[in-house]
This record gives C-alpha cells, sequence and structure tokens, in this order.
C-alpha cells in the first residue's frame, strides 16, 4: 500500500465515486481560493483557520490496492456476449477531505454528507491500512462544525506518547481491552496502570501454572505499556 500526494492526476476510485453521487444534493462552493464539493465542507475550512489549523484540502492521496495485471481469466458480458476481458485492474485510492499535522501526529477528517453505499468498504479499507502506517495518525468523520469542535478537542488532547499508549492497549486481555480504552480517553492513568498490572499478575500466574490461558499475549508488550503510563497528566 503507499500513499501518494495527489494533483489530480489520475482518475482514482474516489473521482469515479464523487461523479457518482458521492453527496447527494451538494453544491459546490468557491472559498478563500479554494472550490469545495460542498458547502459543509467550505464551513469545516473555516472553522479550522478559526481554530489556528492550516488543512490541505484534498491534498493527499493513500492506495489502499495497487493496480494489477491480471493472470486468471475473467469473462465478461461485452456486447451482448461473453468475451475475455484482461484489462489492468485499476488501483483502489482514498483521497480524504483534509488532512494536517498536529503535535506531531498526521489528522485525516472526512467530511460525510449523505454516504454512498461504497464508502464503508473504502472506510474499512482505509483503517486496515492505518494499522500499518508508519507514523502517529488519527481519522475522524463529521458532518457538523459542532462535531469538528469535539474532534479539535480530543485532537488537542493527544500526543505522541499517548499515541503509544493507545497502541499497546490491544496487548491487554482480550476482555480488559475495551477498559483499557476508556481509561485512557479519560486519562485515567492510575486506574489504567492498575489494569495493566493486574493482567501482568494473572498471566505471570497463570504462566507459573503451566496454564495455556494467556499464550497468545505478549507479555513483553505489557511491560512496555506500564511503562509508558505517566505518573501525572501528560
Amino acid at each position: 500500500m503507499h500513499l501518494r500526494h495527489t494533483g489530480h492526476s489520475y482518475l482514482s476510485l474516489r473521482t469515479y465515486l464523487m461523479e457518482n453521487k458521492k453527496v447527494k444534493n451538494a453544491t459546490k462552493t468557491t472559498e478563500l481560493g479554494i472550490t469545495f464539493k460542498s458547502d459543509i465542507e467550505a464551513r469545516v475550512y473555516k472553522a479550522l483557520l478559526d481554530n489556528g489549523i492550516k488543512a490541505n484540502y484534498e491534498g493527499m492521496t493513500f492506495e489502499l490496492s495497487p493496480r494489477v495485471r491480471p493472470s486468471v481469466p475473467f469473462f465478461n458480458r461485452i456486447k451482448k456476449v461473453f468475451g475475455l476481458d484482461m484489462k489492468p485492474i485499476q488501483p483502489i485510492t482514498y483521497t480524504p477531505d483534509f488532512t494536517f499535522e498536529y503535535n506531531g501526529i498526521l489528522v485525516v477528517i472526512e467530511v460525510k454528507g449523505f454516504e454512498n453505499d461504497v464508502f464503508p468498504v473504502k472506510r474499512n479499507l482505509f483503517r486496515k491500512y492505518l494499522e500499518t502506517f508508519n507514523k502517529p495518525v488519527m481519522f475522524f468523520e463529521v458532518r457538523t462544525k459542532k462535531e469538528l469542535l469535539e474532534a479539535l478537542t480530543i485532537i488537542k488532547m493527544e500526543s505522541p506518547k499517548v499515541q503509544k499508549i493507545r497502541k499497546l492497549i490491544p496487548s491487554l486481555p482480550e476482555k480488559d481491552i475495551p477498559i483499557g480504552n476508556k481509561l485512557l480517553e479519560a486519562r485515567d492513568w492510575g486506574e489504567l496502570q492498575n489494569l495493566v498490572s493486574s493482567a501482568i499478575v494473572k498471566i505471570e500466574k497463570a504462566n507459573d501454572k503451566g496454564s495455556d490461558k494467556y499464550t497468545n499475549i505478549d507479555i513483553g508488550s505489557l511491560y512496555d505499556l506500564q511503562a509508558a503510563i505517566p505518573d501525572t497528566e501528560l
């Protein structure tokens, strides 16, 4: 998977989708020298500026699936008869509405109006892509200016240290992961530390007894998580 800065020099799947009613009843709007595909996008952009953030509009394109030269015979109905179709399979790309960097974190914001039936698939592909991304990143979908302001509150509470903790939370036993995420969002470092310490004790006792209950857990990652949790507010 690849990341591209786009100059819109090629037809992406996103472009195709926008030509196929990406947002129903959307009206192009020009503000501050930028032509937005909908009025809500323009309002979100101005709200970002009002909060001191200069975001890029459709400035990054992510390649979710590469171009493929097929080798398996694919027969399609061409002019009312079946014919062999071996044309290259075009890449699937995604260009979010806004991207910017805040405190070392790449922030991706998608402004959604009336969602088409393809976007949920692309959203899942993009989320899987982000799991392999090589820097801290946050992804938001917003539908109103109010939701954007809520997103900005969350963004301003984030930091690379918090991102490190967030990435290690899935190292916990399965039933503790939702609790760990809630404690992280509340920034309740004391209770999060207790949760991790309790998990380590349980796993070590199980291992000493020769139990295979927690064999799928990397206890080393839990020690890393324990060390990453601060004693006071970040």
